[in-house]
């Protein structure tokens, strides 16, 4: 996997988080509820923050533990 992808997954993500919340207080201001796309659009984008963050922790452990390996052999 290419070294940038998450953190590009994580630049749409919050684009795409930022225009969902934009939408959901505008039609909170106008007085309606939000359509089933955009609510969609907001569990996909949670769950895509979601997953890119457990990636990234599970990375950073793995790393870690491979530092914590490395030194205990020398």
């Amino acid at each position: 996997m290419p070294h940038h992808l998450p953190l590009i997954i994580a630049a749409a993500a919050g684009w795409a988080a930022c225009l969902t919340g934009i939408a959901w207080v505008i039609s909170a201001w106008l007085g309606r509820s939000l359509s089933i796309a955009e609510t969609v659009l907001l569990g996909g984008t949670l769950g895509v923050v979601v997953a890119v963050i457990v990636q990234v922790r599970l990375q950073r452990q793995r790393r870690k533990l491979d530092d914590m390996r490395d030194s205990a052999l020398w």
